[in-house]
């Protein structure tokens, strides 16, 4: 992850955040995702900030 660096956007004009988390498996990704800890971070954060997350299966 970078903080602070610079950002050259492209085609839609769009400069986000990525942050990509690796889980030793997509079912602890889930199951991380459907956490009572993480639920809760989410309904502190409430509308604060707009999200697209997203859970992927990578492959060895």
């Amino acid at each position: 992850m970078t903080r602070g660096g610079r950002v050259v956007a492209h085609d839609a004009g769009i400069a986000e955040r990525t942050i990509l988390i690796e889980f030793d498996s997509f079912e602890q990704a889930v199951a991380a995702r459907a956490s009572a800890a993480y639920q809760e971070a989410l309904a502190a954060l409430a509308d604060g900030v707009e999200r697209d997350f997203r859970i992927i299966e990578g492959l060895d």
